[in-house]
């Protein structure tokens, strides 16, 4: 490949790089010329390679990127009036089409839904199980991209994740992921809601209601906008997933490790066990632990709550099948 030379004066223009690396003002470069070039910039702002596509990005999606931002400064701010003039336009909404169920009944609540989502209650079950596998691959990826998965010893470590993981994903499919929650047809048993679809906020994680009394209560079967304001809503870990309980995993998988399992039904120590997947199944999944919340009443700081270290011996966990 032929090469160009060519010599100028270009004091105090800086050199850089293509991909937006500055040269350190360096007179002497060694590089390979079939890979490297320089841009000279006079008086302007250097933009590398990530600022075009970024600005290509953001012109043809500007609409979207905006308004994920306003929606972000939405929730950031003043939440929690912004909040009872919500509540103020969910009580004054229809209530005619509330019971209705099927697609055909009521189009305008399935506007932005999926075709295949034919009633409402079908749609609220989805809603429900997104979540359950949302806390699955949350718990998935935090034991997978560990060190004591990725850097086991003679892959034991990762042989007792894979397995406990595989029990846990069984145990969900076997509940058909816990979507009975948001499902206003199922067994009042399961469900968190009223046979019209009402949901009430459970309040802090470390109280039994919701301090404002009536105030935070919605019904998504009602709406589409009540439908899409009841995602804000959140399903709260009393007893944190990523503080507290994938925490506790670890310890346990590590007692196994070392031949150190303390058995939680005959309180004895053995040098052989298995993690109880039954204990951290009903912490990460169910109503044991989860509680809905209003917006207002999720608190997003610590939570006194513990886990613990729960593991089983060999003979104790025949007992059980």
């Amino acid at each position: 490949m032929p090469k160009t030379k060519f010599q100028c004066q270009l004091r105090g223009v800086p050199p850089f790089c293509g991909r937006g690396r500055d040269t350190g003002g360096r007179r002497r470069l060694s590089c390979d010329s079939t890979t490297s070039d320089f841009i000279h910039f006079v008086d302007q702002e250097t933009k590398n390679d990530f600022d075009f596509y970024y600005n290509l990005i953001r012109s043809s999606k500007k609409d979207y990127i905006d308004t994920g931002f306003a929606a972000k400064e939405f929730l950031n701010t003043n939440i929690r009036d912004k909040f009872k003039v919500f509540q103020k336009y969910i009580a004054a909404a229809d209530d005619a089409k509330t019971l209705l169920s099927d697609r055909s009944e009521d189009p305008n609540w399935f506007e932005g839904l999926e075709l295949s989502e034919k009633t409402k209650e079908q749609s609220m079950c989805k809603r429900a199980k997104e979540r359950m596998r949302g806390y699955y691959y949350k718990t998935k990826t935090a034991l997978k991209s560990s060190d004591f998965y990725v850097h086991s010893k003679n892959g034991q470590g990762k042989r007792l994740i894979d397995q406990f993981l595989i029990e846990l994903q069984k145990k969900l499919e076997s509940n058909n992921y816990n979507g009975s929650y948001f499902n206003r047809k199922d067994h009042s048993d399961y469900r968190l809601c009223s046979d019209s679809g009402l949901f009430q906020c459970g309040g802090l994680w470390n109280i039994d209601k919701c301090s404002y009394n009536r105030e935070h209560v919605i019904n998504p079967y009602r709406s589409r906008e009540e439908r899409i304001i009841f995602q804000t809503w959140n399903l709260d870990h009393k007893i944190e997933l990523s503080r507290s309980i994938i925490p506790s995993i670890f310890k346990a998988f590590e007692a196994l490790q070392l031949g150190n399992c303390f058995c939680i039904n005959c309180e004895e120590n053995h040098s052989v066990g298995n993690i109880d997947t039954d204990r951290y199944y009903l912490q990460i999944f169910t109503r044991d632990n989860l509680k809905l919340v209003h917006i207002v009443c999720h608190y997003k700081g610590k939570h006194d709550a513990t886990s613990d270290v729960y593991t089983v011996c060999k003979a104790c966990s025949k007992e059980r099948f």
